[in-house]
């Protein structure tokens, strides 16, 4: 399998579960987990994902605040991929949580990402997969797996990221302090409400060309055009598996500028918070 069919594999799983406008979930206390940071919902997809794959495959779950959260290995091909994992809630209006952009912590998304094979250090592919949950957390209502370089294409940028955090010790007049520097990063979001052609859907986004060697690709839709600011432009599939219109690919409806509204953010000037009194009567 390629890296794409083995992310379309487990996509089809997941939408073969729809019924009643989402994909059901069961998910474990976080106490019977293990820490604190573990995910409930990173073990049920990592399970789900172990179950769908033939029993050649090894699904390793990275641990707390690693990137990516679930490594996927072929054993007999040598075959690696990535699987990123960002989960929402529903607001009780319907809404995802965030708007926008979603955190991504301090790595920045990526569709190339660094592993060890032992003392070796190996870039392997990586995808996203963005759930957003109903408000009880009870099954997959929005399911977006995109390729990451469709969120950013630039590898050396994720690899800077990885090794920007530093802490500054001997901070304060008494040198006993310490100030850790971690940046935040916060990239378009997929499940953002605002996007028509996103929203309530179970759908996959991969490259044109990768999909191209997909010798059934399937329900292709829709093409996707990323272009950067630089003037460069990257085609994407959009495939939606519960779709009931034929695929044909030479009249797909173009979609551009789906992420446009991030460039619109302005910064925001920041104030010192501090209580506030009211003045002593005289």
């Amino acid at each position: 399998m390629t890296e794409l069919k083995i992310i379309d594999t487990i996509y089809g799983k997941l939408i073969s579960l729809n019924k009643n406008g989402g994909i059901p979930v069961n998910l474990k206390a976080r106490s019977t987990i293990g820490t604190v940071q573990d995910d409930p919902f990173d073990k049920w997809i990592g399970g789900l994902i172990d179950k769908t794959l033939p029993k050649n495959f090894e699904v390793v779950h990275s641990g707390s605040l690693t990137t990516p959260d679930i490594v996927i290995r072929d054993k007999e091909k040598g075959t690696i991929v990535g699987l990123e994992i960002k989960k929402l809630i529903q607001k009780p209006n319907g809404s995802d949580s965030r708007g926008l952009t979603i955190d991504y912590n301090s790595s920045l998304p990526s569709g190339s990402t660094m592993i060890k094979v032992g003392e070796e250090t190996v870039i392997i592919p990586c995808y996203y997969l963005f759930a957003l949950l109903n408000n009880s957390s009870t099954k997959i209502v929005t399911l977006v797996i995109v390729d990451g370089d469709f969120l950013n294409y630039d590898f050396d940028l994720h690899k800077e990221s990885k090794y920007a955090n530093y802490t500054e010790y001997g901070h304060g007049p008494y040198g006993e302090g310490s100030v850790r520097h971690r940046k935040m990063y916060t990239y378009p979001n997929p499940l953002n409400t605002k996007l028509k052609d996103f929203f309530l859907s179970q759908i996959l986004v991969g490259k044109k060309a990768e999909f191209d060697k997909l010798p059934d690709a399937g329900k292709i839709t829709e093409q996707i055009i990323r272009t950067d600011k630089f003037g460069n432009s990257f085609y994407y599939y959009l495939k939606d598996g519960r779709s009931n219109a034929p695929t044909d690919l030479g009249t797909l409806k173009t979609l551009t500028d789906i992420f446009d509204a991030c460039k619109k953010r302005k910064p925001k000037k920041r104030t010192a918070s501090m209580p506030v009194l009211k003045p002593l009567k005289k």
